[in-house]
């Protein structure tokens, strides 16, 4: 999914011109200057100028008339990846669980309101996703984000609903305030939550909060899948069984790490 931009108050324009271009040449995998300009809205000058300083300082590398982000951002993801507690302490848990159940197997935490995947195990019958390491996703339609919506208080969701809103990715999602607010009530109940084709079409998926002792949400693991496997009434609580104790196992690790 696209990066979602964030209410950021005082900006400066130079600075997020900048991550604009960044953010392009991210996402398209290399570009051109008349590319970047179409992608980014800014002119084709700026563009120029900007990309001209970013390779200066070694953000970017320069083939022909195309840019690309350079080897240097490694350090940085490799750094913020290792900062998250949640990354060393879920990696083994989640590739047990996905061995297990032969599924796609998330961990994901929370930043700013949003959903960021740290880590991800495929199985032996893994469906193809866009969905990898280091993806932001909203919480509202997502089976983990929802589980960790779940257990933030009443204030902080609506919070972020404003900041978010509710946006539509299928016919499923859930896209009215009083409609998730009873969903978070169920999942509090049952102790995971289900996404049930809400982000695409034909997949589903179960996903289990992470937690403190005293409550705070570290993130949620989640098993994800096509719909006519993960919906079979006998493996739904099979799944739900093998995903609590995944979750219980990493709240351990998170606790003594």
């Amino acid at each position: 999914m696209a990066t979602p931009d964030t209410d950021g108050g005082n900006r400066v324009d130079a600075v997020v011109k900048t991550l604009d271009i960044l953010e392009a040449l991210w996402q398209a995998e290399g570009a051109g200057v008349t590319e970047l300009t179409e992608r980014t809205g800014v002119a084709k000058s700026t563009v120029h100028a900007h990309l001209t300083t970013l390779r200066s300082k070694g953000y970017v590398v320069q083939e022909g008339d195309e840019y690309r982000l350079s080897l240097r951002f490694l350090s940085f993801g490799e750094h913020v990846k290792h900062a998250e507690p949640l990354y060393e302490a879920a990696d083994a848990p989640i590739d047990e669980l996905s061995a297990q159940v032969g599924e796609r197997v998330l961990c994901s935490t929370h930043q700013n309101g949003l959903g960021t995947v740290i880590n991800v195990s495929e199985g032996t019958r893994s469906f193809t996703s866009d969905i990898d390491i280091g993806t932001h996703t909203y919480l509202h339609n997502s089976a983990g984000g929802k589980a960790m919506l779940a257990h933030f208080d009443e204030e902080r969701v609506e919070d972020i609903i404003d900041q978010w809103g509710l946006p539509a990715f299928s016919e499923n999602t859930i896209t009215d305030r009083e409609t998730l607010f009873d969903e978070l009530d169920a999942i509090r109940e049952e102790g995971v939550a289900y996404n049930q084709g809400e982000y695409l079409r034909g997949i589903s998926a179960i996903g289990a909060p992470i937690l403190d002792n005293d409550g705070t949400v570290y993130g949620a693991v989640t098993v994800a899948g096509p719909q006519h496997r993960l919906e079979n009434e006998w493996e739904k609580n099979d799944l739900r069984d093998r995903l609590l104790s995944t979750a219980n196992t990493i709240e351990v690790n998170v606790m003594f790490s």
